[in-house]
């Protein structure tokens, strides 16, 4: 049986995959001189890379190396429209991989069979392994899209946008100048359990046309860690079998 601390863990870091980057609709206001939340969102889009070029997209491959306190996690991940995603994982000798087939959420460790995930982890997966950003059709997700202000982030102003889904709160911060998402905080509970999360990105680059955060660093319950990108590709060839939770590790 998976180790409960293993699992959760792995679970919350999952919430940093996130990629920072999201897609809006079109008509851009200004109200009383002040960007409107739709001009916000727009603005980013287009600094991002823009609407076409996110929704084009078929495929996303990923390695990181995470980094928590004595732990170093390296990760590759995939993922394929609509909601497809696989995590292959080495936490310091430790190999775990997690699948989402299209409706289940699968975890194995070592070479174990793969074991279904329940209902509370599996519906944290589901949302993750939706490929485009919620703020593509936030209704659509049933997420609420507001704009709470501005804020300073590491010495520069940001845009705070304040999304809703039930009970969790997720506040995302746009800079400004760049119009590139700089922070991101996280508010809810996992098991029962209340939590809090912020995470910050920077050192964002141009990958096949689509600017994406290469540093990751995040806190949550009095730990600190970072992922940094090794390798990143869009649209890259990925075979179907790799999302079904039988198949062996590549």
């Amino acid at each position: 049986m998976l180790r409960k601390s293993l699992v959760s863990s792995f679970l919350a870091l999952g919430l940093t995959f996130a990629p920072a980057i999201a897609a809006a609709g079109e008509g851009a206001e200004c109200t009383q001189g002040k960007l409107s939340l739709q001009a916000v969102v727009d603005k980013h889009l287009k600094a991002v890379g823009g609407k076409e070029r996110l929704k084009a997209v078929k495929s996303f491959q990923l390695t990181t190396i995470a980094k928590e306190g004595d732990t170093v996690t390296t990760i590759n991940m995939q993922r394929a429209r609509p909601n497809l995603v696989r995590y292959d994982m080495d936490k310091n000798g430790t190999k775990v991989t997690k699948v989402f087939d299209g409706q289940q959420g699968w975890m194995a460790e070592g070479t174990a069979a793969p074991q279904r995930l329940d209902k509370e982890k599996n519906a944290m997966m589901a949302e993750g392994a939706a490929f485009d950003d919620a703020l593509l059709d936030p209704k659509a997700r049933g997420v609420t899209l507001a704009m709470d202000g501005v804020e300073e982030v590491n010495g520069a102003s940001a845009f705070k946008l304040v999304l809703t889904r039930g009970a969790t709160t997720e506040v995302r911060f746009i800079d400004q100048t760049s119009f590139l998402e700089v922070r991101r905080t996280y508010a809810g509970t996992h098991e029962g359990k209340a939590y809090n999360k912020a995470v910050t990105f920077s050192d964002y680059r141009n990958v096949d046309g689509i600017m994406v955060s290469h540093r990751v660093q995040w806190a949550a319950d009095g730990k600190q860690g970072e992922k940094v990108i090794q390798s990143a590709r869009y649209d890259a060839p990925i075979d179907a079998a790799v999302f079904k939770p039988a198949t062996p590790r590549s």
